[in-house]
C-alpha cells in the first residue's frame, strides 16, 4: 500500500521538485478545561496555503519556520520517532504552551507539492504518531513525535503460562493427555 496519493506520485516524476511539509497537531485539549481542544496545522511554505485536513474538509495551513529531522526504517525492535522543529517563533506563541497540554497529542507530518494541494490524494504521508516531548524556548519549539505503537503493544505479554503446559510424565504419551 503506497503512503502517496496518484497525483503526489504523477508531480514527483517532474525533473524539479518544491516540496511543502504539512504538519498537523490534532485535538490539543486545554490545561484547565480539557473538554477544549485545538488543532494546529502548519506548512513550511512561503505563504498560508490551503490543504485538506484529516477528514477531508479544506483546512488553512498557517506558513512558518518548519522543519524536520529525517525518518529512518530500520529492522531493529526500534520505535521510530521524528523530531519537528518550529523556528522563529514569538515569546507570546511559545508562552501559549502552558496553556495547554502537548504530551499525547496525535500528529501528522505530509510531504505535497504547489500542484498537488487541489486533492487529499496530493500528499504523502511522511510520519505519524504522538508527541512525545517538547522543548520550548524563547524563540523556538521542538517536539519528539513517536510511532503510534509500543514494543509492549506490539509483542505478546504472555509467552509462556504453565497451566497451558502441564508436566508430561515420561511415561505417558502426550496425544491421550486432555487439559483440564
Amino acid at each position: 500500500m503506497s503512503r502517496a496519493g496518484a497525483a503526489y506520485i504523477a508531480e514527483s516524476a517532474n525533473d524539479e521538485l518544491k516540496p511543502i511539509l504539512l504538519v498537523r497537531a490534532l485535538d490539543i485539549p486545554q490545561v484547565n478545561n480539557p473538554s477544549v481542544k485545538v488543532s494546529l496545522y502548519l506548512t513550511n511554505a512561503q505563504t498560508d496555503i490551503s490543504f485538506f485536513d484529516e477528514d477531508d474538509n479544506v483546512q488553512l495551513y498557517t506558513a512558518c519556520a518548519l522543519s524536520y529531522d529525517s525518518v529512518q526504517a530500520s529492522t531493529d525492535n526500534e520505535i521510530g520517532t521524528v523530531n519537528v522543529r518550529l523556528d522563529n517563533v514569538s515569546g507570546t506563541f511559545t508562552s501559549l504552551a502552558k496553556d495547554y497540554v502537548l504530551r499525547g497529542v496525535r500528529m501528522h507530518l505530509l510531504e505535497a507539492f504547489q500542484d498537488t494541494l487541489l486533492s487529499p490524494a496530493g500528499a504523502r504521508w511522511i510520519f505519524q504518531g504522538h508527541l512525545e516531548k517538547a522543548i520550548i524556548g524563547m524563540s523556538a519549539i521542538e517536539v519528539m513525535v513517536k510511532a503510534d505503537f509500543s514494543l509492549a503493544t506490539r509483542v505478546p505479554r504472555r509467552l509462556y503460562w504453565v497451566k497451558d503446559f502441564p508436566h508430561l510424565p515420561s511415561a505417558k504419551d502426550p496425544r491421550t493427555l486432555a487439559l483440564k
